[in-house]
This record gives structure tokens, sequence and C-alpha cells, in this order.
């Protein structure tokens, strides 16, 4: 029997704050906690879901749920997985991935998808483990925050750059290819 539940994240306290400080370095070097007003915005948003996993009055795993239409149907992403390295191995990820793909489900998304680099070999086998399949696309980033240089995707000295760039361009391929694909019948999408 696991020692942990997992739950839809309907609120912002102290506790999940502290998990946030904690857990945020564990996804990517130099990630710090998101502020408490960026969490609100997260929790209240009509189109997003954060779940976490809480063992012991303390989160130790979560991640965040987005869900967006475009002509080619309701996609979502997955984004942010992380479990507390205390926590690996006992199937808190896995809880929480399959507890996203419900609420997916629930909101009529056609397609979730995420992103993993190749270094994150349990990540990746959990991730195929639970049915998603690697894609033959390739993610564009391009910064819109002003700041000049070369994003450097991919390397280990840029991970932060990846992770907020993986997110954006992911959104932005996907709907690109989609909306370029040709229309097949249903049948031929099976």
């Amino acid at each position: 029997m696991a020692d942990f539940c997992i739950r839809e994240v309907r609120e912002t306290t102290p506790p999940l704050f502290d998990a946030f400080a904690a857990l945020m370095p564990q996804l990517s070097a130099g990630l710090e906690a998101p502020s408490a007003a960026a969490l609100e915005r997260i929790v209240r948003s009509p189109s997003a879901a954060m779940f976490a996993a809480w063992r012991d009055g303390a989160a130790v795993g979560a991640l965040t749920l987005v869900w967006y239409d475009v002509p080619s149907g309701r996609k979502g992403w997955i984004e942010d997985v992380v479990v507390d390295a205390s926590a690996r191995g006992a199937g808190v990820g896995e809880a929480l991935v399959r507890a996203a793909l419900e609420r997916a489900a629930r909101e009529g998304v056609e397609r979730v998808m995420l992103t993993s680099r190749p270094a994150r070999r349990a990540a990746r086998a959990l991730y195929r483990k639970v049915g998603f399949e690697e894609a033959e696309t390739s993610v564009f980033v391009r910064r819109t925050t002003g700041q000049t240089g070369k994003i450097a995707v991919g390397t280990a000295g840029n991970e932060l750059a990846e992770e907020a760039g993986e997110q954006a361009a992911g959104l932005l391929s996907e709907a690109g290819r989609q909306m370029e694909k040709p229309k097949s019948s249903a049948s031929d999408e099976r």
C-alpha cells in the first residue's frame, strides 16, 4: 500500500510553498520556488490543474497539467513533474501522471504531451509505462523576454533555458504541426 496520497491542489498553503522550495531545485539546478502569486495563478486558472503527492503532511511530488484549444482540437501538456529524492521509486511519479491523465480525459483533452530530456531515463521509462510515445518532432525555442544571445537547448549548462523554452516552444510546435497535417478520417488516426 502506498504511503502517500495524490490530491489536486485547490488552495495555496505554507506547506505547499515549502514543498516547492525543496522540489524546484530537484527539477532543474538553479530553479527557485515560484512566488505565492504565481502558484495562486496556476491554482485558479480555468485551464490548469496542479497535483501534489502528500506524505506525512508534506508534499513530496508535484506536476501541473494545462490544456488549450486550437483548430486541430483540445491539447494538453504535463509540465514540471518532480518527485522528492526521498520518495523516488515508490510510485509517486506514476500516480501523479495518472491523476493528470484522468483529469485531462474529464476536460475533453484529445492528446496530452510532455517533454523529457534523454538523460532522464527513469522519467522516460515511466512515461512509456503509462502509454506515452516519443513523437517525431523537434522543439524550437525563441525568447520573447527581450534577452539576447543564443539559447542552448539540450546542453547541461543551460538546463534552465531548456526548461522554459520547451514549454512554450512545444505548445507552438505541436499546434503548428497539427494544423499543417492533412486531415484524415477518424479511422486513419487510430
